[in-house]
């Protein structure tokens, strides 16, 4: 086959699915086959149109008769492109009902024009057959009626000499003909019956079968939402949704059963009484005289098809409509851990196999439960590590500040107590000597502000990496070295030099410490002696003296006084 045929062959395939397609989707199979069978319907009355059309030019003498039914047969193709249209718009029975009817009046107006003819009688049926494929099954008596009208009003019309009268009206007295009118007739409403019980018991297998198909559905999207909701709540509310939704109940929630295992709390329900039910945080004792009651003490479903006669169902208020509950045990590892409980206006509803199928999916969904009520623990349990963690970070940043703080303050007394109130520092020279220096270089100043290693290039010949000095995380001092042109540095040298002044500095600080808790023990020991000789002298001349002389070597005072003079109370 060529590229030509082929594209050809497309082309028409293309031209046939628009044709005979319908770009509404209709959610429920029946619809969506009504209405693909309405549009092929049409399209075959359009092409007998059109071949009736071209056969009348040619059969017809009477211009006015053809210009007649040129005019029936263009309003015709126009009402069935307006039907196309209309269920394209999901209008469905409006446009389908519109097409069965406009064909009956066509057919009917041919036999009225041309006269009766018995053997092509139950061509008046046709609209029956169109009814049963595109029309819910309480149109099919309507269109019957309105056939085997057709028939009698054709038949009188074809035979206006009829000498049988009753009342107002005639009946052929011909026996053949109205042998053929009454067989006719028979033909038709037989033809009823049976498209009428064939279409009901289809659309009931049909409505069955779509019914199966949501709740396969439903039961999906409970497999899906275990696996990916986040929480709890998200879980329930997704899950009662998709059961009202495919069941068509009027209402359904579930309960959890409390830690306690005394009540069984609302925890998801659908429409605005089950907002309400929640607001009010409605729950049910276990065990108690109640549909959910008894399902949770019992672990079996329990089923009231028929609330007017059941002393188990607990009328609610906020749910006024409801005919027939059904309550289904949520249990996992042996224990009920809840209920599904759905409410439908409709008694007698809930049959064994919807019961079966709601058993499965609560089954799933007690899985789903404790998978989530884990998954929640788990994440309780990481808020509150990462609530400690939080708090260990502060108190840990609160101990650096201590220590950053007491570093500093340690070094201050330090300085103080050395009379160091500028510092103490040293520099290298080139000769190798060591001279005691205090000035700060611009880098060193870098490096103490900004508490991180700075390295400068200063010219051609210099290249200058000044370094803090860190006890405990405060900054004490920097060092800087310096190294030739042709000896940059490279971060491994920069790395070791920071190594090693961490240690410097470590040892700077144990140096400290050791300096300052030897001058303690000096002090505690020339306090023990002084206290020992002010104790042991015999007068008050003695321990002034002693006290004086002491504490002024030990403060290094140039001079010092002591007086005694209490105050007169006179004065």
């Amino acid at each position: 086959m060529s590229e030509i045929q082929t594209e050809q062959t497309r082309q028409t395939r293309n031209l046939l699915r628009d044709l005979f397609s319908v770009t509404y989707y209709y959610d429920n199979v029946i619809e969506r086959q009504r209405a693909s069978a309405t549009v092929q319907i049409g399209f075959i009355v359009t092409i007998l149109l059109v071949l009736g059309l071209v056969a009348a030019l040619f059969v017809l003498p009477d211009p006015q008769r053809l210009i007649l039914n040129l005019l029936v047969s263009a309003g015709l193709i126009g009402l069935v492109l307006f039907v196309r249209w209309r269920i394209n718009q999901g209008e469905l029975v409006f446009g389908a009902a519109l097409l069965v009817f406009a064909i009956q009046v066509a057919l009917a107006g041919q036999f009225y024009q041309f006269g009766f003819q018995p053997e092509i009688a139950l061509v008046l049926a046709l609209p029956i057959a169109f009814a049963a494929q595109v029309l819910p099954p309480r149109f099919i008596p309507i269109v019957t009626i309105i056939s085997l009208a057709s028939v009698v009003a054709v038949t009188m019309r074809g035979f206006p000499d009829a000498i049988i009268t009753m009342g107002q009206r005639t009946i052929p007295a011909d026996g053949a003909v109205l042998s053929s009118l009454l067989a006719a007739a028979v033909a038709i409403i037989t033809l009823g019956i049976v498209s009428y019980t064939l279409a009901d018991r289809l659309e009931k297998v049909a409505q069955q079968g779509d019914r199966s198909l949501r709740q396969i559905d439903a039961a999906a999207v409970v497999a899906e939402v275990a696996t990916s909701a986040v929480t709890l709540n998200e879980l329930l509310e997704t899950v009662v949704e998709r059961i009202r939704d495919a069941y068509e109940f009027y209402h359904a929630q579930v309960f959890l059963v409390d830690d306690g295992g005394r009540m069984a709390r609302l925890r998801a329900s659908t429409g605005r009484a089950g907002e309400a039910l929640l607001a009010r945080s409605h729950a049910l004792p276990v065990g108690s005289q109640s549909v959910v009651g008894r399902a949770t003490a019992s672990a079996e479903p329990v089923v009231v098809n028929d609330v007017t006669r059941s002393a188990t169902h607990r009328p609610n208020p906020l749910l006024p409509r409801t005919r027939a509950e059904l309550a289904l045990p949520l249990i996992a590892e042996g224990e009920v851990i809840g209920v599904i409980d759905v409410q439908s206006i409709e008694p007698d509803v809930f049959q064994p196999e919807d019961i079966r199928t709601l058993q499965l999916m609560a089954s799933q969904l007690a899985a789903s439960i404790q998978q989530a009520r884990l998954v929640d623990d788990l994440q309780v349990a990481a808020d509150e590590n990462r609530a400690l963690l939080a708090e260990a970070q502060r108190n840990l940043r609160q101990i650096e500040d201590l220590n950053r703080r007491l570093t500093r303050e340690g070094w201050s007394d330090y300085m103080r107590a050395r009379r160091m109130q500028s510092g103490v520092g040293y520099t290298a020279t080139e000769e190798g000597q060591l001279v005691a220096d205090t000035r700060w270089s611009a880098p060193m100043r870098q490096a103490y502000n900004g508490e991180q290693s700075v390295i400068i290039r200063q010219d051609r010949h210099a290249h200058v990496a000044a370094i803090p000095l860190r006890v405990r995380g405060e900054v004490i001092g920097v060092m800087e070295l310096e190294r030739g042109g042709d000896n940059p540095w490279t971060d491994d040298d920069l790395q070791m030099a920071e190594t090693l002044v961490d240690r410097m500095a470590l040892a700077l600080e144990n140096a400290r410490l050791y300096e300052q808790s030897t001058l303690a023990v000096e002090r505690e020991q020339f306090v023990n002696t002084l206290s020992q000789q002010v104790q042991g002298a015999e007068s008050i001349d003695d321990v002034l003296r002693t006290a004086l002389v002491e504490l002024g070597d030990l403060l290094g005072a140039a001079r010092g006084v002591v007086q005694i003079s209490p105050r007169d109370e006179g004065m």
